[in-house]
């Protein structure tokens, strides 16, 4: 009897431990195992596909032309005098501008916020160095969590008020640049 109750005590003793117990799943983070793998909440990771591409053009051209005669005659007897004064002028002035561009890369974002209506802002950047030629990709925008497709990505064009930077720096940006003697040249027009 002795062991009966020095078992019903243990269980009294244990019973509000067990009850008072947290669980290991936090249910607000819970996913799964066979749910839906996209990023939703706030810090988790996308990729965002970048594929873009722009082109522009410009043309321009002007025209004028102007054409002034004058002419005098006069004529006595036998001696006739004439005098004539053309002026002529003609412009035709063109310009053409063309710019094109091509961006393909793929850089990992985090979701930093998730707006009322359910948009999702999304930012991160990618840093590459290659041969000390540093280049920097940094990405912002907006994303609908429906544009996010089943393996976590999303493409570019699906961002709303997207900002895209890419930015160099190193020894092919440094050899683009004009030196100063070409840049006085051509300041004075001389270039």
């Amino acid at each position: 009897m002795w062991k009966d109750d020095a078992r019903r005590a243990l269980l009294v003793m244990l019973l509000p431990g067990v009850a008072c117990a947290q669980s290991l799943i936090d249910p607000d983070g819970y996913r799964s195992l066979t749910g839906d793998r996209r990023g939703y909440h706030l810090g988790d990771a996308l990729t965002v596909l970048v594929v873009e591409s722009t082109t522009a053009q410009s043309a321009a051209g002007t025209g004028a032309d102007s054409n002034t005669d004058i002419a005098a005659r006069t004529a006595l007897d036998s001696n006739t005098h004439q005098a004539n004064l053309a002026l002529r002028g003609d412009t035709n002035a063109a310009g053409q501008t063309n710019r094109s561009g091509q961006i393909r890369t793929n850089v990992s974002v985090r979701i930093i916020e998730q707006l009322p209506e359910g948009l999702l802002r999304v930012s991160g950047e990618q840093r590459v160095m290659v041969n000390d030629e540093k280049q920097q990709v940094r990405i912002t925008g907006l994303v609908r969590p429906d544009d996010i497709a089943y393996n976590n990505t999303v493409l570019s064009y699906r961002l709303a008020d997207a900002q895209i930077d890419i930015v160099g720096d190193g020894v092919v940006t440094d050899a683009q640049k004009q030196n100063i003697v070409f840049r006085v040249l051509k300041w004075l027009r001389i270039l």
